[in-house]
């Protein structure tokens, strides 16, 4: 059995516990110890509790209510429901999700990286500077003859310091962005690469062989194939280097997607919102108080099941 199996074992035990009546004093300190231990203790417990919602037991086993109830009442048939429920809401791919969400494992081995929450500058050795957002990742290589940086994961600002007209390159798995001064923005998604020539023009190649250049005060993406239209930048597309994101008629999945790197915990988003729309200045390094601001400005619940698990759903 794996850890993440195991922490969901524990969660279970304790529900165990809780669902026989009130726990005595000792007890009752030893769960709530026991779920500050580890962060992805209480976002299994909140997990369990919140899928034993979702997934009506009744129905789900194909029992009669009166008959369940009867037999739920003994230990060991109710360990084994919960144990079909986890199975059933994937709680042991949670808590793993969680410790990515806490620590970016995949990022651990890069020359510089950021965790969830964190901002981070920092100056190479030709003077340029280099700002990452919180879970991203680089590798660089600085030399005489060399300027290279490869982003792994996340977004970046880069301040390109001029040294005898020898291009800075960044590399992701799409294709290549260079310049010889001036500061570039890069985040890198999924299925392409987003760019933004903030104070410089831009070559970009692709992966397979595409070729443009992004005039400074412009914004584009590009993946392995192709580059798209470039467009006039918004001119607020670096807020997050000060702390904030700022949306311009962005859609709520957007904002929520800014969050995220942001958050230790879960952050789902129902998809019958995702496309609402909304303008302001949201706090990353506050984002329950940006929650709450996104509530008050659009017919939208935020459900704080734990500070592990949130989910944002239409109004009732």
């Amino acid at each position: 059995m794996g850890k993440d199996e195991k922490i969901v074992e524990q969660a279970i035990e304790w529900m165990l516990q809780l669902e026989q009546g009130d726990l005595p004093p000792g007890e009752r300190a030893a769960f709530e110890q026991w779920k500050a231990a580890d962060p992805r203790h209480a976002m299994a417990y909140a997990n369990l509790s919140q899928s034993v919602q979702q997934f009506d037991v009744p129905r789900q086993v194909g029992a009669a209510p009166v008959i369940l109830r009867n037999t739920l009442q003994q230990k060991s048939k109710r360990r084994k429901a919960l144990k079909r429920i986890a199975a059933l809401a994937g709680l042991a791919v949670g808590a793993a999700a969680l410790l990515d969400r806490v620590t970016p494992v995949a990022a651990l081995t890069a020359d510089l990286h950021t965790g969830t929450g964190q901002r981070q500058r920092t100056t190479l050795a030709d003077g340029s500077i280099i700002t990452l957002n919180a879970r991203s990742a680089i590798d660089h290589l600085i030399s005489p003859v060399l300027r290279q940086v490869r982003l792994l994961e996340g977004e970046i600002q880069v301040q390109i310091a001029a040294a005898n007209a020898l291009p800075f390159s960044i590399e992701t798995v799409h294709g290549s962005v260079s310049a010889t001064a001036g500061t570039l923005m890069l985040g890198l998604q999924p299925l392409r690469t987003d760019l933004v020539a903030q104070q410089a023009a831009a070559l970009l190649s692709t992966r397979n062989g595409q070729h443009a250049t992004l005039a400074a005060g412009q914004r584009t993406w590009f993946d392995q194939d192709e580059i798209g239209a470039p467009r006039a930048a918004g001119g607020a597309e670096n807020s997050w280097v000060e702390g904030y994101y700022t949306a311009s008629d962005n859609s709520l999945e957007e904002v929520v997607a800014a969050l995220r790197p942001y958050r230790k915990g879960l952050l789902r988003l129902d998809p019958a919102v995702a496309q609402l729309r909304i303008s302001g200045a949201f706090p990353l390094d506050d984002t329950d108080r940006a929650l709450s601001a996104l509530a008050s400005a659009l017919p939208i619940t935020v459900n704080r099941v734990s500070p592990y698990w949130v989910s944002i759903s239409g109004r009732s």
